[in-house]
């Protein structure tokens, strides 16, 4: 009697069927993963150097100068610390949040090995959230920064402190140049979502 069991077609057809089934819909492979790999790697890197560089910003300087009213000299000592802003501390929550977040996608992602679409929208919505958070941290952290550098006399009388603070103000600004090319990272893992959801459609 005939065997009706054939390992050959039987076999092979029930192991790449189960993909197919509702659920498992898988997105193709695309040769953007690595890159996406790389990118999230590269926004761990950053947003924490930001997160670290602006929490720590600080600097006392001393002040010598002339008392207008006796003639001698006198010395003032001022501090300047980042978390005196409220941008500056929204600037390292919002790093430390990409931060985390960045580790968590990262493992997910490699853990995501058979690509699934359901995956892949997921992160694109998030990816995009984290580049709006960025972008919103760096643009109030540099617009203090910009103040801190020229001032504010006519309209809130703020002197410029830059050139009394220059380590202060050189730190910040190199912690907001890391975070802007963190959130650019996202920016493209962004376009590379977009791009792999719609090559699954």
């Amino acid at each position: 009697m005939e065997s009706q069991f054939r390992p050959g077609f039987d076999v092979s057809q029930g192991a790449g069927g189960r993909a197919s089934r509702v659920g498992d819909v898988a997105a193709p492979r695309s040769s953007t993963q690595l890159p996406g790999i790389i990118l999230r790697i590269v926004a761990i890197v950053l947003t924490f150097i930001s997160a670290v560089v602006m929490g720590a910003a600080r600097q006392t300087t001393t002040v010598v100068g002339t008392d207008p009213e006796t003639g001698l000299l006198t010395s003032v000592t001022g501090t300047v610390k980042s978390t005196y802003s409220a941008a500056y501390v929204y600037f390292v929550v919002a790093n430390v949040l990409v931060f985390f977040y960045s580790v968590v996608s990262l493992v997910l992602s490699v853990a995501n090995r058979a690509g699934l679409a359901s995956m892949s929208l997921l992160f694109s919505i998030a990816d995009l959230l984290m580049v709006v958070l960025l972008f919103s941290s760096n643009g109030a952290a540099a617009a203090i920064s910009v103040v801190a550098e020229n001032g504010q006399q006519n309209l809130a009388g703020w002197d410029k402190i830059c050139y009394l603070f220059g380590g202060f103000c050189a730190r910040v600004n190199a912690a907001i140049v890391l975070s802007t090319v963190a959130s650019v990272a996202y920016v493209i893992l962004v376009v590379f979502g977009m791009a792999n959801l719609r090559r699954s459609l």
